[in-house]
């Protein structure tokens, strides 16, 4: 078995030579699909490059052929999940962590997505003492001390602490156990005991870079019980931003070395950044002590990138297609509220923030108001966005006709539209006069009346596609845009890290690599506006930089 390492720096296509690799091996007759073994860090990831394939390979096939043709594209935790042939009720839910909770009078919440499409490789909980049990699964599967020496990394020194996360282990263990029960550590601690992987001709693994201890003794027990003739691991150590949930950096540089006696393959031209954002993600890769050395060429155009003061959410935003990079979530949250007010159409971690079902009731209504009649399917979107103030009493649910056409006033005579609405303790109008604010009331449309009215008031659709997308620099992994706009504000506590240590620094310094290089043409960088504290090193390499103007 041999090892085939391809060290991808951004933009230069590392996952496009996996999944051309994929094709190579396929057309020469070498393996079938169902002895590939592709696993990502998201399963969205895994299956868009399955679907690529599928269709380079111009085969005709429904999506449910496709899966049974390619069983294992996916994540390594899904994989898991099918080899230890669990079902959903063996898996830790609301319920499950509510009684655990009730049992043990301490707090345990639930942050595992449903189902065995797991879209995430490395699980986190609102819960602190929850996240330290699972780093510590993480970074020493096989310590019995493991966390002992999580609370020394992490300086946990408080003895109370430290006593009750103890006892939330124990406690945590000993329900799964009794219940039979399974959280996203357990899938490889049993699939690790177990050993059964499918076999293998040919294994992948994309965002190597990511992977915790336990996933690379995963991949090792795939490698060795598969059969597996070759491994392609691509990554790259300099967009590893993933320690605090127990990515192993250092593995994955270490497999880079020379004397590991793995095949090095490195990608040289990137086909997404300009000059300008390459020389500044040259200076912050340089700034990380232990990294694997690394060259790679930019696109041949300069490309914008500018230091600002102030956050343009407003006319700055006019044109173009734009990211906006938070380093935490509060930033996000914040940028978002700016942005409502300026009534700009968003996305926020990638989900549009307007409901369609929002959509289709304000223009129903005006539809109504300006005499056209209204399809039955659609009247019951209005009613679900109206109280018993608006419709009166046994009328709650539309009783029309779905495939019929109904006017404002055949809604007022036959199906409980009151015709007089008391909007305030001194105005009380017709129905035929009140606007679709007043109108439709319910609690969630209530909400966001003030940002939709911003965004008619604006000029902009409530329906066109988003331009703005709104991110923290970890969700945006993988992602590019034309305009990039990167906010340096930080919380105290990563900026305590990169202030205090080399290790926090290095952590820092690749966060804000992976901010930057998601810029394909404009990378602004903004100093903070709404905190005490900065990523302050990147306005030092920016200064150390040739500044280039388009």
């Amino acid at each position: 078995m041999h090892r085939h390492v391809i060290i991808g720096p951004p933009g230069t296509g590392k996952t496009t030579y996996l999944k051309d690799k994929v094709e190579e091996l396929l057309k020469a007759g070498l393996c079938t699909p169902k002895e590939i073994g592709y696993f990502s860090f998201t399963v969205r990831a895994a299956e868009e490059i399955r679907d690529r394939i599928v269709k380079d390979s111009k085969q005709k096939c429904t999506k449910e052929t496709v899966k049974i043709m390619y069983p294992y594209f996916s994540t390594l935790h899904s994989l898991a999940y099918r080899r230890l042939q669990l079902q959903q009720a063996q898996i830790m839910d609301d319920h499950d962590y509510d009684e655990l909770s009730r049992i043990t009078g301490h707090e345990y919440v639930n942050n595992m997505k449903k189902g065995n499409g797991v879209d995430i490789s490395m699980p986190t909980a609102k819960s602190e003492y929850q996240d330290i049990i699972n780093l510590s699964y993480a970074r020493y599967p096989n310590d019995k001390d493991r966390l002992y020496k999580v609370f020394r990394e992490n300086t946990l020194n408080n003895y109370g602490a430290r006593k009750l996360i103890e006892q939330m282990d124990l406690d945590l263990r000993k329900f799964k156990e009794d219940r039979d029960k399974y959280e996203y550590v357990d899938y490889f601690v049993n699939f690790l005991k177990k050993q059964n992987p499918p076999p293998l001709k040919y294994l992948f693994i994309d965002e190597a870079q990511d992977l915790s201890a336990q996933q690379w003794n995963v991949v090792d027990m795939i490698q060795e019980k598969s059969g597996a003739l070759e491994t392609y691991i691509a990554g790259d150590d300099d967009q590893a931003i993933f320690r605090w949930a127990g990515a192993d950096i250092e593995h994955f540089i270490k497999m880079a070395d020379r004397n590991n006696l793995n095949t090095i393959i490195p990608l040289t031209q990137s086909f997404r950044i300009p000059i300008s954002v390459h020389s500044l993600a040259t200076k912050l890769g340089q700034s990380i002590s232990k990294r694997i050395p690394k060259h790679y060429k930019p696109r041949d155009e300069m490309g914008i990138r500018q230091v600002i003061n102030i956050r343009p959410l407003n006319q700055g935003l006019k044109e173009g297609q734009w990211l906006i990079l938070c380093r935490t979530h509060e930033v996000v949250q914040n940028v978002c509220e700016a942005l409502e007010t300026y009534g700009w159409i968003y996305k926020r971690y990638g989900f549009p923030t307007i409901s369609f079902k929002y959509i289709e009731a304000i223009r129903a209504w005006t539809d109504l108001q300006n005499g056209k009649s209204i399809s039955g399917v659609v009247c019951d979107v209005i009613y679900h966005h109206m109280d018993s103030t608006r419709i009166k009493r046994n009328y709650g649910v539309f009783k029309g006709q779905p495939e019929g056409t109904y006017s404002l006033e055949d809604l007022i005579k036959e199906y409980g539209l009151r015709e007089m609405i008391k909007i305030s303790k001194e105005s009380t109008l017709s129905v035929r006069e009140i606007a679709w604010y007043d109108m439709l009331n319910s609690k969630g449309l209530q909400r966001r009346k003030t940002y939709l009215r911003a965004v008619m008031r604006s000029g902009n659709k409530l329906d066109s596609t988003p331009r703005i997308e709104v991110s923290t620099i970890h969700a945006s992994k993988g992602g590019e845009r034309q305009k990039v706009m990167l906010l340096t504000d930080l919380s105290y506590a990563p900026y305590r890290s990169y202030t205090e240590s080399q290790q926090g620094r290095d952590d820092e310094a690749r966060v804000f690599y992976v901010g930057a290089t998601r810029a394909k043409e404009e990378l602004y960088i903004v100093h903070q506006t709404s905190g005490q504290h900065e990523y302050e090193p990147i306005f030092h390499y920016a200064s150390q930089c040739e500044v280039f103007v388009e």
